[in-house]
């Protein structure tokens, strides 16, 4: 059996005159009757009883007629199935994600998505950026979004966004009574900050920039995520590092000032394979642009 064949049954069937069912199927009247000999001898049971004037189904080609139908359909939805598969428009994306840009960027970039391409899954690990660029060479990773630059350059990197960070204070600090802060007023403060292995570049410029506002930051402790790090200074250990407003967790015995002047900014990238990009990591990338645009 093939298409062609089940077309050509279903016609006869609909129609119950050759010539007619031929014509619908743009072939002769004697290439039809070999597609329905040629599909009874496949089944090896009569389909239609026919004589010059007159065409009828058996039963058995009354049984077989909506079994032909359902065939053809599946057929139609799996090559459907198929292109739409091909455009990325179902399936599934494994994506990555820091534990900064979960809270930051991410959930606005999932709900874009979700919205121009709802029958594709997401799915969501949580890694720094180090391992989601080993993740991506892997190909355990479709796209990831990460801190740029990266250390790859086999992967493209295409960033997204600042997030300037604010400061977590404990309820009751002596700088609390001011409406911001800048990066001097930490001078011989404790201070909780992300561990370096989360963005290295990053870290390493909250240091720079404290030194170049005139003193070398103490770190009392390094902790992530941020619900961590608002946790520690909630207990009263030290000063936090948070990223954006979107971190600011409501907490008892926290409160949040912004930073003037020269401070560190969190920057988000998505990261892909530029020799390769599928459509539906296109489409995630279009939702990262649109997202990055409304960072904080």
């Amino acid at each position: 059996m093939d298409r062609t064949g089940l077309e050509c049954f279903v016609a006869l069937a609909e129609e119950l005159h050759f010539s007619r069912a031929a014509e619908r199927c743009h072939i002769s009247q004697p290439a039809m009757s070999q597609q329905i000999l040629r599909l009874e001898r496949a089944l090896d049971v009569r389909l239609a009883h026919r004589n010059k004037r007159t065409v009828s189904l058996t039963r058995a080609g009354e049984v077989f007629l909506s079994e032909a139908r359902k065939v053809l359909r599946q057929m139609d939805d799996a090559a459907a199935l198929a292109l739409r598969t091909d455009r990325g428009e179902v399936g599934q994306l494994t994506t990555g994600v820091t534990s900064p840009a979960l809270y930051v960027v991410y959930p606005e970039i999932a709900a874009l998505f979700r919205r121009r391409l709802p029958n594709v899954g997401l799915v969501v690990r949580e890694l720094t950026t180090a391992e989601q660029e080993h993740a991506l060479r892997r190909g355990d990773l479709d796209v990831g979004v990460v801190h740029p630059p990266l250390d790859d350059p086999s992967l493209a990197v295409e960033e997204i966004g600042r997030a300037p960070f604010q400061l977590a204070l404990p309820e009751g600090h002596p700088l609390t009574e001011r409406a911001s802060l800048e990066l001097a007023d930490l001078a011989g403060e404790q201070v909780v900050i992300f561990p370096r292995q989360i963005a290295p570049q990053l870290y390493d410029t909250v240091l720079l920039l404290c030194r170049q506002a005139g003193f070398s930051l103490k770190i009392a402790l390094e902790a992530h995520p941020a619900q961590s790090i608002i946790a520690l200074v909630a207990a009263g250990l030290g000063l936090g590092f948070i990223a954006s407003e979107t971190q600011r967790l409501a907490r008892d015995g926290v409160v949040y000032r912004p930073i003037d002047g020269p401070r560190p900014q969190l920057a988000i990238g998505v990261a892909y394979h530029a020799d390769a990009i599928a459509p539906a990591v296109r489409t995630f990338l279009e939702a990262a642009r649109e997202a990055g645009r409304s960072m904080r």
